[in-house]
Formats: C-alpha cells, sequence, structure tokens
C-alpha cells in the first residue's frame, strides 16, 4: 500500500490516483454500496484491464485508500516537529498544525465520515489516527504536574479532536482551516504547557 508507492512509476501512481478521486467522487454522490468497479473506470476514464492491473476488487482499492489516508493524517501531524525538540504550547500559532489544512484540501474523502452508506470502518480511523500519533509521537508536559500520557486520556484526546474536525465538515467548513487551528491550540493550551516529539 503505501510502502508499494516507492516502486510505482509516476503514470502508475498518478493512475491510481485517479482511481482513488473517481471512487471518492462516486461514494459523495451515491453511497459506497451502490459504486462499482465499472462506475469508477467510467469516471476515471480508464479500462477495466488498467484498474485490475493495480487493484484485485473494489474491496482492495477501498483498503489502499483507507490506509493512504490513515498514513497521510499522522504524518501531517508530525511535519513541522524535529524528533526530540520540546514544544511550548504558548509559542504555536495557526501555521502549527499541517493536519487542519490537509483535512480542508481533501474534503471530498472527509465529507465521507459524514455519510449512512459509506467506507466500512472509516468512522474508527480519524480517532484511531489522532490516537497512534498522540501515543507513539508526543509525550505532554500538564499545567499543574498531571500525567496526561496514559492511554485513557490520549484516547480521549483523540476523539475529543477527531469530534471537533468532523462537527466542522458537518457545518460545511465553514470556518478556516486557520479558525480550526487555533480553537485546537486553545483547547491544549488549557491542560498542557508544552510536548516533546519522540
Amino acid at each position: 500500500m503505501e510502502q508499494n508507492k516507492e516502486k510505482l512509476s509516476p503514470q502508475a501512481w498518478r493512475t491510481k490516483q485517479h482511481f482513488k478521486q473517481a471512487f471518492t467522487e462516486l461514494i459523495n454522490e451515491k453511497g459506497y454500496s451502490h459504486v462499482s468497479v465499472t462506475d469508477i473506470v467510467q469516471r476515471a476514464q480508464y479500462n477495466r484491464a488498467t484498474f485490475y492491473l493495480h487493484y484485485l476488487d473494489k474491496p482492495h482499492l477501498t483498503d489502499e485508500l483507507k490506509q493512504e489516508m490513515f498514513e497521510q493524517i499522522k504524518r501531517k501531524s508530525m511535519e513541522r516537529y524535529e524528533s526530540g525538540k520540546i514544544i511550548e504550547t504558548k509559542s504555536l500559532d495557526t501555521n502549527s498544525f499541517e493536519l487542519i489544512s490537509f483535512i480542508y484540501d481533501n474534503r471530498s474523502f472527509f465529507n465521507l465520515y459524514l455519510m449512512e452508506d459509506t467506507i466500512p470502518g472509516l468512522y474508527q480511523d480519524l480517532p484511531q489516527a489522532v490516537f497512534e500519533l498522540l501515543d507513539e509521537q508526543f509525550t505532554l508536559m500538564a499545567q499543574g504536574g498531571r500525567d496526561l500520557n496514559s492511554k485513557k486520556f490520549k484516547l480521549y484526546m483523540a476523539h475529543g479532536t477527531a469530534g471537533l474536525i468532523l462537527d466542522w465538515a458537518r457545518n460545511g467548513y465553514c470556518e478556516s482551516p486557520r479558525e480550526i487551528t487555533a480553537q485546537l491550540i486553545s483547547i491544549l493550551q488549557v491542560f498542557a504547557v508544552g510536548f516533546q516529539v519522540e
């Protein structure tokens, strides 16, 4: 999946991205269960042979799309930080997180979280990605010396962050990515004075 991207030619990588984009658009339009391989190849303007060159079937494409976006959520959250560095939360600004801009730029995919007939298991992916990121990459330093690094607390943070993001999507992204980032920072500053990147 993500690791296979390195082995693909630029043309093959673009072809797969076209299939994923077409698939995402079609799910938004008519729901996951109503999208066929024929629909996908017609929307992407390829033939079935090209589809089957890259994917076994619709579930294979689904799994790769989910995994790619899951990894991107984690990667975009880390792009601005060096390993071992301690960041004070009071120094954060609206340019401190790439994740919210990434979500905004990929609204077509993240709107799938709002649908009833969507990719199976998708609802768990956003909080799970945020939780894994917090658990594996960040050590939080608390206001007042409390322990913020238990799995329970990081799970709570992950679901709260995902909830805020999905509420933003549900309301049509009416606030800018910078405004949402500012809200997340203000929430973080309530209980954390800083964090260290692992």
